[in-house]
């Protein structure tokens, strides 16, 4: 597995910004290629998104966990691409956001690390 991992703190209190990373009708508007996503059933969402000019649609998981205000996804099946994100308070009301991935191939390493920057940058944008 490769892995992924990178923080920012956000000027917005820890429930806020888990308010909102939890809620999946705000996906889109903050991970930087994804462009629908749909509660279905079971904890799972239908996603589509927009991958180096190419359409990916398909089902995945998705747990959000308040007590920890951590939510994890993966992809359906077989698939071993997983992740979470965490909220943890910081310092003046502020809070910091940790975003992890894995997955089987590193082929795209410097595609992830720019989606995850971007992501990042639109959670403190849609809490801000």
């Amino acid at each position: 597995m490769v892995e992924y991992e990178r923080s920012k703190t956000v000027p917005a209190s820890g429930g806020t910004v888990y308010a909102y990373v939890a809620d999946p009708a705000n996906l889109p508007a903050y991970i930087s290629t994804m462009v629908r996503a749909g509660a279905m059933t079971g904890g799972e969402l239908h996603v589509a998104a927009e991958v180096e000019g190419r359409h990916e649609e398909g089902d995945a998981r998705f747990q959000a966990d308040s007590a920890a205000r951590r939510i994890e996804w993966g992809g359906s099946g077989t698939s071993a691409y997983h992740g979470w994100l965490q909220v943890a308070d910081a310092e003046s009301g502020s809070s910091t956001v940790t975003i992890h991935l894995s997955t089987t191939s590193a082929d795209d390493a410097d595609q992830v690390e720019q989606a995850l920057a971007e992501t990042l940058a639109n959670i403190g944008r849609g809490v801000g």
